[in-house]
This record gives structure tokens, C-alpha cells and sequence, in this order.
């Protein structure tokens, strides 16, 4: 344990702020940040060494809440807590990794004092480095430094991160959940599902809503989306929806700011229409994951009713539960059975770049720690 002086420009701004490459597993390991599966844009995670997982800067670690920051002069990557009391600094090809407690910086700031950090070095298995001109840092390492917990399946080469602010069950956010207007279709039929929302804010009108929903493309057919209030289509509202964001992803994003055909109570907020391709069963999900590059894929925006002084609010991540819920749509030669969804506590999807070795280095929508490599091992700092 040592102690370093950070500069108060470092400290006010809370320092919000990557070869040789030796491969230990060609399998790519898929990453969930409260059950939120992580979609990496261009670069995927690559373990090295006996069993470190990398990943790009950005992406793990914003979905966990955190901030990231690269620095080309010094090639270095900051990353700072959501609650702003860790700030930990990594350089390309230096395994030494310094953790400040930065949660002292505003009393600092206040009396005038400049502010010392208490540090702490990790020794890391594998130090950061650029691959494929994106930097890549330790998953595990990082993760755990800001207090998440990590966990590797390695029959599913899974790593599943849970961080100390994930949302409750019962925590009194906004949610979002899926249904369907029938449970059978037959070939050529649509569906129409409902992106329902409960626990809205009062005084407040949903003024956009993104929605990413999983499904199965070989049996259903994307249609359209469009921004509801209930049963009746938001005139005006303005919007788009690309069924190929990801294969087996739909993602559909509209804004109004008409406020008084809006919705301002718990109740249907989109309604996304798929036709029937083969009439055979077929499940719908919302997705709460996150992109490296785009963000959280579904989230909440909501605008004050009287619109005076106020700005937009956006739901997402910690902020937003997502229900996991499948709504299952049967064929007209399976039997009925479906579930019948209802929120469940997780966050996720909006919009991010990913950190890169130049100066405009970028890097993906965040959090993450350090994995192992061997598929029954568990993931190394």
C-alpha cells in the first residue's frame, strides 16, 4: 500500500476516466453483467496466458456503471466507479495495477487541500495490451476492484458478473415486460407483442422507448414497430427498427414529444408486429444486454408533462428493470403453453464507442473483470 498526490484538475474531474500475444483458448467466452448478456461490436474477449480474460475497454465496464477514460500521451485507461470512490489506472504492457480510493476528493476539494490518494498495487497475470488496435484489459481484476462479483461456468464458457448496485426484485423502478395478443399462429399469421412498462415516474410522459427483442428468424418474420399509448399508435411519433442488429435481434427505437397523447400510466409503451413464417413455435424475449458500441439495448425515455425547466430522463442499466420472461408463441400443430411475463429485476441497452490505440481511441457501452482460460478452470485477474 503506498500513497500517490493526484492533482486536484485529476481529482475535480475524478479521473473518470492498452505485442505478443500468446492465446490459451481459441472458444470466445460469452460475458453477462446482471444477467445482461455483453454484445462486443468488433472485438471479442480473447484469453491468454493460464487463463486471463481481456476485453475491450469500454463495454463490460460501462454496463456495470462505471466510467472509462484512455489517455494517448501516457497510454494509459482510467476507470472509475459509479459511485465515484474508485478510480483505478492501467498502462499497455505494465502489469502493475494501481487502485486509488478517490472517495475523499470533494472534502479535499472543499478545505482547499490537494488531495492523496491511498493506492494499491495489483500485480496482474497478463498486463493490458492493443489488439487489433483496440485496448484490451483484464476483466476479472477490474470487476473485482470495484467491488463485483465474478463468476466462470466453464461447461457453458460463461462469465457472470454481479455487480453491488444490481436492481432488486422489488426495487421501485421502472420495468418493462413482454406479451402477445394470441399464444397460437398459424403460417402467415402476425403476432402483435407489447412492450409493456409499470412503475412510471408520475408527472412524467414516455417520450421514446428503445426495445431489442430476441426471436427466432427462421420462424418468424419482423413487421414493424410502433410507439403506443395502450391500444391506440402515437400520431407523429417518429421512428426506425433494424430486424438484423444482431441475428436472432430485432431493434426498434421510437420518440414522441407530444405529451398529450403519450403515455403517462403503467401500460403498453410499443407494440412490435412479427408474421408466422413456418407456423411452428416460436419465443420472443426482451433483451437486457448491451453493446459494446451502441449500448444498453432497451431502455426508458421520459419527458415532464408540463415540460418546464426539465430535462429528458433515460431508464437504463441499474435503472431499469427488464422482465426475462419468454413469451411463447405455439404453431397450430404444438400444444398451448406459455408464460405469462412479468417483471423481473435487470438492466440493460444506448449507445457507446470502444477504446482504441490511436488517439481517438473508442471503445464500447462497460464492466468487467479479469477471466481464466481452461474451460473447467475459473477466470484468473
Amino acid at each position: 500500500m503506498k500513497k500517490q498526490i493526484l492533482s486536484i484538475s485529476l481529482a475535480a474531474a475524478l479521473a473518470v476516466s492498452c505485442t505478443g500475444i500468446a492465446m490459451a483458448e481459441d472458444k470466445t467466452p460469452t460475458v453477462f453483467v446482471n444477467q445482461g448478456q455483453i454484445f462486443f461490436d468488433d472485438q471479442a474477449p480473447v484469453i491468454l496466458g493460464e487463463g486471463t480474460t481481456l476485453v475491450p475497454a469500454r463495454g463490460v465496464f460501462e454496463a456495470m456503471g462505471a466510467k472509462v477514460e484512455w489517455k494517448e500521451d501516457t497510454r494509459t485507461v482510467d476507470v472509475t466507479s459509479s459511485d465515484n470512490k474508485t478510480l483505478i489506472r492501467l498502462t499497455i504492457d505494465d502489469s502493475t495495477m494501481k487502485v486509488f480510493d478517490v472517495s475523499g476528493v470533494f472534502g479535499a476539494l472543499m478545505s482547499g487541500q490537494d488531495f492523496v490518494a491511498p493506492e494499491n498495487d495489483v500485480t496482474l497475470d497478463v498486463a493490458p495490451q492493443i489488439i487489433s488496435d483496440r485496448t484490451m484489459i483484464p476483466l476479472r481484476a477490474i470487476s473485482e476492484a470495484l467491488d463485483a462479483d465474478v463468476q466462470w461456468n466453464g461447461e457453458d464458457y460463461t462469465i457472470n458478473i454481479t455487480t453491488a448496485n444490481a436492481p432488486s426484485a422489488d426495487a421501485g423502478v421502472p420495468a418493462l415486460s413482454l406479451s402477445a395478443d394470441k399464444l397460437t399462429a398459424a403460417k402467415d399469421e402476425e403476432v402483435v407483442l407489447s412492450v409493456n412498462a409499470e412503475n412510471l415516474p408520475t408527472e412524467k410522459f414516455v417520450s421514446g422507448v428503445t426495445a431489442t427483442v430476441k426471436y427466432d428468424p427462421t420462424a418468424f418474420e419482423f413487421v414493424k414497430a410502433e410507439l403506443v399509448n395502450g391500444d391506440n399508435v402515437i400520431e407523429g411519433a417518429i421512428g426506425a427498427a433494424n430486424p438484423e442488429f444482431t441475428y436472432g435481434y430485432v431493434k426498434a427505437a421510437s420518440i414522441t414529444v407530444n405529451a398529450e397523447t403519450a403515455v403517462t400510466a403503467d401500460g403498453a409503451v410499443m407494440k412490435l408486429t412479427f408474421k408466422s413464417l413456418t407456423g411452428e413455435k416460436g419465443s420472443f424475449q426482451l433483451s437486457n444486454g448491451y453493446n459494446t458500441k451502441l449500448g444498453f439495448n432497451t431502455s426508458l425515455l421520459v419527458d415532464s408533462v408540463s415540460n418546464v425547466g426539465n430535462k429528458s430522463v433515460q431508464y437504463e442499466g441499474d435503472d431499469l428493470k427488464i422482465s426475462q420472461a419468454e413469451v411463447v408463441i405455439n404453431g397450430t400443430d404444438t400444444p398451448a403453453e406459455t408464460v405469462k411475463p412479468t417483471a423481473t429485476a435487470d438492466p440493460t441497452a444506448t449507445v457507446a464507442p470502444e477504446a482504441t490505440a490511436d488517439p481517438s481511441a473508442t471503445v464500447a457501452p462497460t464492466k468487467a473483470p479479469a477471466e481464466t482460460a481452461a474451460p473447467t478452470a475459473t477466470p484468473a485477474a
